[in-house]
């Protein structure tokens, strides 16, 4: 892949390089509930050690709770957070919003919500139960994406977040199960300046590592200053003790979106960054030869924007998505943009400015989204898989907006104003789906899925822009196992990396235990699986350094802690 720095600047259209300098001079100047009773979950008695593959793991099961209500979509309900800009104008960077993390930081079983802003409170949701949630503050900054990990490996799930500007700033967990006293600090050995983060076990070996990309557009002239951080680009942080080893695996990037997952599909995790402003994709393996650079996608999108990655026909390999900047139908609103993209020069013929949807066909990768629904969603940002329906494929949902008063000057406070976009899995197929009650307009920018009700399906979290947050409660219901790791005696308590398989009916699907997903975005280390009607089959874990746990005779709508 080509690295070249000037790529970054040469952008595909005209307005972009007045995002960077308008940008640029801004950040200079500038340095819910559900009324709907939800029944308890009944504890069910935790099991023995069980037979496994490799490894022996202890079980512990609970019923997941029976929703009252069971509808045909969701169900909108306001969160106690609006992220803002500074001032009364919105510059194009402004515009791209902040991220959601979600997790349970103080230790109750139920999942919060972390929440940040760019000019104000970065808010922590408290989750009291039936989707009921108490805010409290974190400290006002200019905060983009989130990440709820265990950073200081002492159980205590902790709050990571980026800034665009400098390093990763950390919350450390008081570790009181009270969700005030955080400690805010930096990570020991990281000088990275962040946009986009992955955490995960890289390697398996027990512990945390961090992957950190930069994204140039925000950065000033004082980039290289000790008090913003000395390295840009992507950059690996290998954990050793209480610090980190460093290897700048790229020194330039437009990392809006960073995961780490599985792509070759020879069980190591790899390292993939999506980049903004037509510079390719990066791609690394994990080989034995050490961190190799790849390109075995023949498409990927133009600005990618998000990333999200899942075994949509359950065929045990995942398939990749990304987002981009393209209306689904034609759109004046876009006259500039299209303008702009007709006069671009052509950067490599690779990337295309549509969603892309990179499937294995077995000799490398096909982009499945060409001609399809969602090759075109809009002015796309997360772009999320999930089984939201439970029928045992995962969905896909989209979030869409965008205000600038450089690129969008002639709308109604330059605001471009689009529905979020649904899609159903049908065997495999993502078809549209308006029927869930999820087009909404507010501007979403993060993402997460995570089940904030314990009743065995997925909710959705959105931090908008300028609106506020928004929670969709999931009234679809069906049955669902949700799967939690518990490996103690390591560095990585969640087995971050793993991966849970479960056999249902005739199927075998497939989760990843993964943090940081979508566009800023971090979701729980759960696998949740919906299970429909069918009989269940055998549950198996690959833990992050390779060894398995099998677990039989599996009950629906439960969900289990397999401790190694």
């Amino acid at each position: 892949m080509s690295n070249g720095s000037v790529i970054a600047f040469r952008t595909w259209r005209a307005r972009l390089r007045v995002w960077a300098v308008v940008s640029l001079l801004a950040i200079i100047s500038a340095a819910c509930g559900s009324s709907a009773p939800v029944v308890e979950p009944e504890s069910l008695p935790d099991t023995e050690t069980v037979g496994t593959a490799t490894v022996p793991a202890t079980v512990s099961a609970t019923m997941l709770a029976t929703p009252t209500t069971c509808a045909t979509g969701f169900v909108g309900h306001d969160l106690a957070h609006t992220t803002t800009g500074p001032g009364d104008t919105s510059s194009t960077f402004d515009g791209t919003g902040a991220g959601v993390g979600i997790g349970d930081l103080d230790r109750d079983g139920d999942l919060d919500i972390v929440l940040a802003n760019l000019s104000s409170t970065s808010t922590v949701l408290e989750n009291l139960g039936a989707l009921e949630f108490r805010p409290h503050d974190l400290d006002a900054g200019r905060f983009r994406g989130v990440a709820i990990v265990d950073a200081t490996a002492d159980t205590w799930p902790d709050i990571v977040m980026t800034t665009g500007l400098g390093t990763p700033v950390i919350y450390e967990n008081p570790g009181t199960g009270t969700l005030d006293g955080w400690d805010r600090g930096v990570l020991d050995g990281v000088r990275a300046i962040t946009y986009s983060m992955a955490w995960t076990d890289l390697g398996g070996d027990g512990d945390l590592d961090l992957v950190t990309g930069s994204y140039n557009a925000e950065l000033t002239a004082r980039r290289n200053s000790p008090i913003l951080g000395d390295d840009t680009g992507v950059i690996l942080h290998e954990r050793n003790g209480d610090s980190f080893e460093v290897t700048r695996l790229s020194d330039t990037a437009q990392a809006l979106a960073l995961i780490t997952s599985d792509v070759d599909g020879d069980g190591r995790t790899d390292i993939y960054v999506g980049n903004d402003l037509a510079t390719p994709d990066f791609l690394w393996l994990d080989t034995p030869n050490g961190w190799t650079p790849s390109t075995p996608f023949s498409t990927t999108s133009y600005s990618t924007m998000s990333i999200d990655a899942a075994d949509l026909d359950n065929d045990g390999r995942n398939e990749f998505f990304t987002t981009d900047m393209a209306p689904a139908e034609p759109d004046d609103r876009y006259r500039e943009v299209a303008e702009d993209m007709a006069a671009a020069p052509v950067v490599d013929d690779v990337q295309i400015p549509v969603n892309v949807l990179n499937d294995p066909d077995g000799t490398g990768f096909a982009n499945a989204a060409s001609g399809q629904s969602i090759e075109a969603t809009g002015w796309s940002w997360s772009g999320l898989f999930g089984d939201l329906d439970n029928d045992g494929f995962q969905d896909l949902y989209v979030a869409n907006g965008m205000r600038s008063d450089a690129l969008f000057d002639f709308l109604p406070d330059a605001r471009l104003i689009e529905e979020n976009q649904a899609f159903r899995n049908e065997d495999g197929n993502l078809v549209p789906n308006d029927s869930w009650g999820l087009g909404a307009t507010e501007g979403g920018r993060g993402m997460a899925f995570a089940d904030l009700d314990s009743d065995g399906d997925l909710d959705i979290v959105i931090n908008n822009l300028d609106t506020p947050s928004r929670l969709f409660e999931n009234q679809l219901c069906g049955q669902a196992v949700e799967v939690s790791l518990d490996w103690p005696e390591t560095d990585n308590i969640n087995a971050l990396g793993a991966t849970v398989t479960l056999e249902v009916g005739e199927q075998t699907l497939t989760r990843s235990i993964t943090s940081s997903r979508g566009y800023l975005s971090s979701s729980p280390p759960v696998a949740h699986f919906g299970v429909g009607d069918s009989e269940l089959g055998a549950l198996t874990v690959t833990w992050p350094d390779g060894q398995t746990s099998t677990v039989d005779n599996i009950e629906p709508h439960t969900t289990l802690t397999l401790t190694r």
